[in-house]
């Protein structure tokens, strides 16, 4: 190695050999730091939140203070970490990235780091205390694996194998979290989309925004019902000199959250079950990163969706289906043909009609499914469910009794529809309103699907003669 070259080997075997000393020595600063400011600290357990989160803030804190101790007059308390943390800040300060952006006084240490658009001043101390706390979550060679770690961050993207020190960690995801099925695994979707169940998303979620949108109770099944429709991408940290907020347009994840919609729609039709879109959350990185590079996480942000808090979450939300996964993963490849534009509005209705809450849900469902099965039968003003029970044992039965069947399926629906609409005396049982209304949706879900499939016959009043 000529003089001057960087050897980014060195560079972490320093560092870690540096880190644990220095986290010996501040560990009394930090009980004292505790002592004098007290603070209320939640006590983690079970399920729902987060593992407790090492203490950066208070250690950038302490490291402050640390640093600016002339200035306050407490030089002489602070010289013992100081003669440690400083050495530290001089093997940070020689990596060749660091090198270029932080300025050559001494004392002064801090630079500009962007992450996705957002970005700050940060400095070599916050950098410090961000490597103590992603140390703190590993284990085994753990200061080694921080700095190296570190180094890939610093490291432009096409080096070769910065990539695989970071294992992941340089992955982020535009996110829609839902709420309504049971997830087990990682489920790809189309064009780069994928679903994760909570538990493989929930390091770039806050568990207390998930508790604020989900419904009550929803915590009682270890947020399994709880998932998230994703779009990775990949990232870098940039470092300079300066900056400011909004440098660079970030990549607009709006298509992306449009058609996240627009799939876990056409899903809670073919599942017969609601799907809640809670929350859109753009550019959110692993916790871990976050903590690594000082505590800079642009993910944080996130946009309301539909309300869950109607709901009980104290039941189990049905497992994914395969069936119904594969019969809305088809209708989602197809979404910008023609046939699924026509059936866009019955597909927000029929979602309407499981979604519903409010005092007049029970009515209005009735409604959004009669809508729907209006406008896929093309029925004329008059003698609806006449005309209705006709066209739909023409078009979905395939003998004389699946006809009949299906008959009297619609003959049932439109006879609870107008007794929960008019407030007609004598209603029948909450029981038969669930069932009514469960054999309407059913032939509604499956005419949708055969028309997205196979489209219209070329004649709806020729099935009425079958």
């Amino acid at each position: 190695m000529t003089a001057g070259e960087f050897s980014a080997d060195e560079w972490i075997d320093r560092l870690a050999r540096a880190l644990p000393r220095l986290a010996e020595a501040q560990e009394p600063y930090l009980q004292e730091y505790y002592r004098q400011n007290p603070r209320v600290h939640v006590v983690y357990g079970g399920t729902d939140c987060d593992p407790p989160a090492f203490p950066l803030d208070d250690l950038q804190a302490l490291y402050l203070m640390g640093h600016h101790g002339n200035a306050s007059g407490e030089q002489e308390y602070y010289a013992p970490l100081c003669a440690v943390l400083d050495p530290v800040r001089s093997i940070l300060r020689s990596h060749s990235t660091l090198e270029r952006v932080v300025s050559r006084i001494i004392d002064r240490d801090e630079f500009w780091m962007e992450i996705l658009s957002s970005g700050s001043v940060t400095s070599l101390t916050n950098l410090i205390a961000g490597l103590m706390a992603r140390a703190a979550e590993l284990s085994g060679d753990r200061f080694r694996a921080a700095a190296g770690e570190l180094n890939a961050f610093l490291t432009p993207a096409g080096e070769v194998g910065s990539a695989d020190v970071l294992a992941g960690l340089d992955v982020g995801y535009d996110a829609v979290l839902f709420y309504g099925l049971t997830l087990k695994e990682r489920i790809e979707i189309a064009d780069g989309m994928a679903m994760l169940p909570f538990e493989q998303a929930r390091a770039f979620l806050d568990v207390s925004m998930v508790k604020e949108l989900a419904p009550p109770g929803a915590v009682s099944h270890g947020w399994r019902s709880v998932g998230a429709v994703v779009r990775p991408f990949r990232w870098r940290p940039v470092f300079r000199r300066t900056g400011y907020e909004g440098a660079q347009e970030p990549d607009n994840p709006g298509p992306f959250f449009r058609q996240a919609s627009t799939f876990l729609e056409v899903l809670a039709v073919a599942h017969a079950a609601p799907v809640l879109r809670l929350a859109t959350l753009p550019h959110g990185i692993h916790r871990s990163a976050g903590r690594l590079l000082g505590g800079l996480n642009p993910g944080g942000s996130f946009s309301r969706g539909r309300s869950a808090q109607e709901f009980n979450g104290w039941d189990k939300c049905p497992d994914l289906a395969q069936e119904a996964l594969a019969a809305a993963s088809e209708a989602f490849a197809d979404r910008k043909s023609e046939r699924f534009g026509k059936m866009a509005p019955v597909i927000a209705w029929l979602c309407e009609a499981l979604e519903g809450d409010g005092r007049f849900a029970a009515e209005l469902r009735f409604v959004h499914v009669a809508k729907a099965l209006e406008r896929m039968y093309d029925l004329p003003e008059r003698a609806i469910s006449r005309t209705l029970q006709n066209r739909v044992s023409g078009y979905l039965g395939s003998d004389s009794e699946s006809r009949e069947r299906l008959k009297q399926g619609v003959k049932a629906f439109y006879e609870e529809r107008s007794a929960s609409v008019h407030n007609r005396k004598g209603k029948p049982s909450p029981q038969r309103n669930r069932d009514a209304f469960a054999k309407g949706f059913d032939i509604a879900r499956r005419t949708l699907f055969k028309l997205l499939d196979e489209g219209p016959p070329d004649n709806w009043d020729e099935l009425e003669l079958l």
